[in-house]
């Protein structure tokens, strides 16, 4: 009997144990965010989302957070300068969106190439060419703080654009352009 009861709280030690351990993939993840910039570290959490679907990240105007399972979260300030937007036209669906979350937003025109053309309010160009979309459907743009821009899309014969701002309180996602 006492063998009995000691087996079994050796098993429940064991188990709580393991369950409360943390796992080894995401020790190296979160590790790997370390020394990282908010923009490589949104570029990891894009492929996270393919590879490790319980790491969860957003994107702030002023930051990336993300979240692991185990509790844990990183967070990488964007440039003071820098204003991070992911855009996803579309043709014929798109979802609602303010706040981009690479870990789980998904755009219709998955890798697929694009004609863009950005301007600032005063007509400087900051970007005209092409640009292919994630496998998640979205492309991103690093834009200045502070300016009101106009993004123009083109996808063969199908054209899009809207005008948005890149202030404190904007949008980071940006899934209401749709190609006609």
């Amino acid at each position: 009997m006492k063998i009995s009861f000691i087996l079994i709280l050796s098993m429940i030690l064991i188990i709580i144990g393991c369950k409360n351990s943390t796992n080894p993939d995401y020790n190296n993840k979160f590790e790997s965010l370390t020394n990282l910039d908010a923009k490589a570290a949104i570029a990891l959490a894009n492929d996270w989302k393919f590879t490790t679907p319980k790491i969860t990240a957003h994107v702030t105007p002023s930051e990336v957070i993300i979240d692991f399972p185990d509790g844990r979260t990183v967070k990488k300030a964007l440039p003071d300068s820098l204003m991070f937007i992911a855009i996803a036209p579309y043709i014929n669906g798109t979802h609602t969106c303010e706040t981009h979350y690479p870990s789980s937003c998904d755009g219709e025109l998955k890798e697929t190439i694009l004609k863009i053309n950005v301007k600032d309010e005063n007509g400087l160009v900051l970007f005209d060419g092409n640009i292919t979309t994630l496998r998640n459907g979205f492309f991103e743009l690093w834009l200045p703080r502070n300016k009101l821009i106009t993004l123009q899309i083109n996808d063969n014969t199908l054209t899009g654009s809207e005008t948005f701002p890149t202030k404190a309180d904007s949008r980071t996602c940006i899934t209401t352009i749709k190609l006609k």
